[in-house]
């Protein structure tokens, strides 16, 4: 903390990466939102991050596809550069935290480009919603439709309408940006193809 660049975000509050990102992020306070957004104004939600989560760095590949991060709640940030790194996880000294985060990470992204290949979108967004129950600990999701429609990258119509599925077989409730998980092991068997999706 007395080396690093912090930065406090309000609540919904949109923050540009516009220097070459940090290598690491650390949320100290809050929930985060990471995503990238195209010239055309698509959104892909990459990460979320709750406090005292790590973020692995996001580069800024090209001027038509930039990263961004918006504070879900207020929150602070802490950006670390690769020498900082070094010095604080080298010499056998490396956070567990640390790289549990980062495994995480890889963890639901080989999990997306599973379901993307071999699932159907039922079974992903199944697979979605059981994915941050676990990951915040909270059956009451405070995400927007349109939000689950950019974790996915597919239409927000596509989601509303598979939602609307899930709330007639009672695997969960929606009201006006939230979602409340009634039945989390229905889900979990809709995502792992244990029934017709």
């Amino acid at each position: 903390m007395e080396f690093s660049r912090s930065k406090k975000l309000a609540k919904d509050e949109v923050f540009f990466l516009q220097e070459s990102p940090p290598p690491l992020t650390y949320i100290d306070k809050g929930l985060v939102k990471f995503y990238i957004l195209n010239s055309a104004g698509r959104e892909r939600i990459l990460f979320l991050g709750s406090e005292g989560k790590y973020i692995s760095g996001l580069e800024q590949e090209d001027e038509d596809c930039r990263v961004y991060l918006q504070a879900k709640q207020d929150s602070h940030l802490v950006f670390f550069t690769e020498n900082e790194i070094e010095k604080n996880f080298g010499n056998g000294k490396t956070n567990p935290q640390f790289l549990k985060s980062l495994f995480r990470q890889m963890n639901f992204l080989v999990k997306e480009i599973k379901a993307i290949t071999f699932n159907n979108f039922p079974a992903r967004l199944a697979g979605l919603l059981v994915y941050l129950v676990e990951e915040f600990g909270n059956k009451h999701l405070f995400f927007s439709h349109q939000e689950i429609a950019d974790m996915l990258g597919v239409s927000r119509v596509t989601v509303t309408r598979v939602l609307g599925n899930f709330t007639e077989e009672g695997l969960i409730n929606k009201k006006r940006k939230k979602i409340i998980i009634n039945d989390i092991q229905g889900l979990k068997l809709k995502a792992g193809g244990g029934e017709e999706n």
